[in-house]
C-alpha cells in the first residue's frame, strides 16, 4: 500500500472553492498543500494562506504564479479565461491536473484534449460523488424508460454563480440524451421565452438563481400517468472539495489521459 502524501498546489485560493480545498487538504491525513496560487493583483499576495481560512500561519503564502513541483498535482478551480495558461504551465512541468473551472470555450477545451496527450487530467463540471452517481443512474434511467418518457430538469444556485445552465445540468442532460441516442446541443431547451408544445426530442432545463444556494439539482422522468424524479442537494461546499481531492489522490501517477470523475469512481461500463 502506497502511503506517500499527496502534494496539492490549489489554484484559484481566494475563492470560495480553493479555500475550502485548503481546509480539506490541512486537515487531511492523506494530502499535504505544497501551493495557494491566485490571480495577479488579487488582494493577499505573500501572505500565508492559514489567515485567509481562520487558522494560523501554515507556512503557504499566497501567489501569482503557478510554479508546481514535479511530484505535486494541480487542483484549479479559478475563472476560464486562466485555464489555457494553467494547462500550459502543467504540460510544461509535467504534472497532473484536475480541472474544476466551468464554462471553458471551445479553443480552450481544444487546448484540454491536447494537454491531456501529454498529463493525466481529471476535468468534471461537478466533483461531488453524489452527482456524479446521480448522472450514471440517469442515464441508465433514461435507457430503461426509452423514448416514451419525457425529462425535465431544474437547478438552482446562488446569485454569484457565472454560468447557466450550470455545468452538472448539462452533464446530466447529456447522459440522459447519450441513453437514448440524442445529442443535447439538438434537444436540449433552457431558455423560458422559447414558448410551445414540447416535442419529444427535447430534454428542458430551467436554471433559477438566487440567495445562497450551494446548488440543487432535481431530474424528472414523466410518463402517461407516472413520474420518477432524481434529485442531489448540496449543503456543504466541502462535498465538492472532498470530490476534488479524491481525484487527485487518484489522478497522481496515472498515464496521460483525459479522465472524469466515472473513472476516479470506477462507473464505466457499471
Amino acid at each position: 500500500m502506497d502511503n506517500r502524501l499527496t502534494s496539492v498546489v490549489i489554484v484559484g485560493a481566494r475563492g470560495r472553492m480553493g479555500q475550502s480545498l485548503m481546509s480539506e487538504v490541512l486537515v487531511s491525513d492523506s494530502m499535504t498543500l505544497a501551493g495557494a496560487v491566485a490571480r495577479p493583483g488579487a488582494p493577499g499576495l505573500r501572505d500565508d494562506v492559514g489567515h485567509m481560512i481562520g487558522r494560523r500561519s501554515v507556512g503557504i503564502t499566497l501567489s501569482d504564479e503557478l510554479v508546481p513541483g514535479r511530484n505535486d498535482v494541480v487542483v484549479d478551480f479559478s475563472l476560464p479565461e486562466a485555464t489555457e495558461g494553467y494547462l500550459a504551465r502543467c504540460v510544461e512541468r509535467r504534472v497532473p491536473l484536475v480541472l474544476g473551472t466551468t464554462g471553458l470555450t471551445e479553443q480552450t477545451q481544444v487546448k484540454l484534449i491536447e494537454a491531456s496527450r501529454e498529463i493525466p487530467i481529471v476535468a468534471a463540471a461537478n466533483f461531488s460523488v453524489g452527482v456524479t452517481v446521480m448522472i450514471h443512474v440517469a442515464g441508465a434511467t433514461a435507457k430503461a424508460l426509452g423514448d416514451d418518457w419525457d425529462a425535465e430538469m431544474f437547478e438552482i444556485h446562488h446569485r454569484n454563480k457565472r454560468d447557466a445552465p450550470s455545468g452538472t445540468a448539462l452533464r446530466v442532460g447529456q447522459a440522459v440524451a447519450e441513453a437514448t441516442g440524442r445529442k443535447l446541443s439538438q434537444t436540449i431547451r433552457t431558455s423560458r421565452d422559447q414558448v410551445g408544445p414540447r416535442s419529444r426530442d427535447e430534454i428542458g432545463i430551467m436554471a433559477l438563481r438566487g440567495g445562497d444556494v450551494v446548488g440543487e439539482h432535481t431530474l424528472m422522468f414523466l410518463g402517461e400517468s407516472e413520474r420518477i424524479e432524481l434529485t442531489h442537494r448540496a449543503n456543504d461546499r466541502a462535498i465538492f472539495s472532498r470530490g476534488a481531492l479524491r481525484a487527485a489522490r487518484w489522478v497522481d501517477g496515472k498515464e496521460a489521459g483525459l479522465y472524469d470523475m466515472f473513472d476516479v469512481l470506477d462507473l464505466h461500463g457499471v
